[in-house]
């Protein structure tokens, strides 16, 4: 299963110049624009996870005996989360031309209707619609009606939280079908070689003892932020997140990103 290593980076320079010269040294798989957090994680890293200003949500394939991000690059970073993950070679196989296909598509995918019926609840936390995340909505789509990415990072209960999240996968595969959601990358989180606990460079660069972090990410495709928001505000969305996601996590963060190749003016990024 080849690693990949997920980046969120504040940066001190231009992100497009950052973003430009890290490509042309590795093989960049996801590159986006950090733009809501919809769920705040309630334990693991929250201050850095959500306070930080992000500028930079980039999945590179690691190279061997490299690091992920070259040395060169460094000094333009002031702080980054990072976390290694193993995804299947099929699914890196397949990416590019599944990506490709996702995002043309996106205009031509129609809402279900569950928005324009939606009871807003007081927060998003779990995972329902919520005055917060409307306004977002309403402010992302004049900006940026195309496709959002999804970065989950997902802590499961144990034993059986794992479990309880394969059968909401499954079901969320219909579901989120409807409305033109699709689960782009999924992949288990390498845990980290130290045992010190949580460790702070000079660019805030962090790391997290073996025991009690994240298990597994997954990247998800919608063809708007108003797609998300009806798939949530579903009937049929809830039923699943109360009988299996919910049940499942004992800490997540879901942030709302949009990526490069689809934002205005963005595409040669």
């Amino acid at each position: 299963m080849p690693a990949a290593s997920l980046h969120l980076l504040a940066l001190s320079t231009d992100t497009s110049t950052f973003l430009g010269s890290l490509r042309s040294a590795r093989k960049v798989i996801v590159a986006s624009r950090p733009r809501h957090v919809v769920i705040r994680p309630t334990d693991l890293d929250k201050d850095i996870l959500t306070k930080t200003p992000w500028d930079l949500l980039v999945l590179i394939q690691t190279p061997p005996d490299s690091p992920p991000i070259p040395q060169s690059l460094h000094s333009q970073i002031k702080s980054q989360y990072h976390v290694t993950v193993g995804i299947p070679s099929k699914l890196l196989a397949t990416y590019a031309s599944r990506d490709e296909s996702l995002k043309q598509t996106a205009p031509s995918i129609p809402l279900a209707g569950s928005l324009d019926q939606a009871r807003s609840k007081p927060s998003s936390q779990n995972l329902e619609l919520s005055p917060e995340l409307i306004s977002f909505m309403d402010r992302l789509t004049p900006l940026h009606p195309g496709p959002v990415t999804m970065l989950n990072l997902l802590h499961f209960h144990h034993p059986d939280g794992k479990k309880s999240y394969y059968q909401y996968g499954q079901s969320f595969i219909p579901v989120a079908g409807r409305r033109g959601g699709d689960a782009k990358l999924v992949g288990n989180v390498v845990k980290p070689r130290s045992s010190a606990g949580v460790e702070v460079d000079s660019r805030g660069d962090w790391g997290r003892e073996e025991d009690g972090w994240w298990n597994e990410i997954s990247i998800v495709h919608y063809p708007s932020i108003r797609h998300f928001c009806d798939m949530l505000a579903g009937d049929d969305y809830q039923d699943i997140n109360e009988r299996f996601r919910l049940s499942a996590l004992k800490d997540t963060l879901l942030l709302c990103t949009t990526e490069f190749d689809v934002e205005s003016g963005s595409s040669k990024l």
